[in-house]
């Protein structure tokens, strides 16, 4: 789902959730699952005015989301003088999942690169700076612990070791046993990954990282 964890460098966070968005994309899937079914009973080809009609709102639904959940962010960036927007990507993540060979049934994703393309072009319109960052092992290593973060490499089978360890829903453990947010951790990685760490004295560039 789009819900994003942000943090800054300035030590600012916060969470856009998408948990309306999930239950409503969850909803639709149930529903055109259950009219695919009933029309692969009848032999009937082609889309029913039906799936049209909850396909159309369901989009629109979600374009009506993604358009203000980037509005947010540039917003808040523009009010706490951020100037660089870091979004973690994950090049392998799927639009749709084949569920069944029985019913071929697709499971339509919440469209994460919509949003990045949305974000993308509001940070142009307003003269911040977009960048998009590989974020594997982010989840995984320790920000607070310094650890050094790879890149995901599938012709490299090592296994990586890191200081700590996502405990339980929602927390990660560091190596001195402080409890922090799992997502706010994987957030700060980010900012590792893409090089544009801390603030100092007399430092003005402000940055923002987003996991999700």
């Amino acid at each position: 789902m789009i819900s994003a964890t942000c943090v800054s460098n300035t030590g600012s966070s916060f969470i856009l959730d998408g948990r309306k968005l999930k239950s409503m994309n969850h909803w639709y899937n149930k529903e055109n699952s259950r009219l695919q079914s009933l029309k692969d009973k009848q032999g009937i080809k082609g889309l029913t005015k039906k799936q049209i009609s909850i396909t159309v709102n369901r989009n629109n639904k979600i374009r009506d989301y993604l358009n203000k959940a980037a509005r947010y962010l540039i917003n808040w960036c523009r009010e706490n003088k951020i100037f660089t927007i870091v979004v973690g990507v994950n090049p392998g993540i799927k639009q749709s999942i084949n569920l069944g060979k029985k019913t071929n049934q697709k499971f339509v994703q919440i469209p994460h690169h919509s949003f990045r393309f949305k974000l993308k072009a509001m940070c142009y319109r307003y003269g911040l700076t977009y960048i998009e960052q590989e974020e594997s092992y982010t989840s995984k290593a320790s920000f607070l612990d310094g650890d050094r973060i790879p890149v995901y490499n599938a012709n490299n089978p090592n296994e990586y070791s890191f200081s700590g360890k996502r405990v339980k829903r929602g927390l990660y453990k560091t190596k001195q046993n402080k409890l922090i947010n799992a997502d706010c951790n994987g957030a700060a990685n980010i900012g590792v990954k893409s090089n544009l760490m801390g603030v100092y004295p007399g430092q003005t560039l402000r940055h923002l990282w987003l996991c999700h």
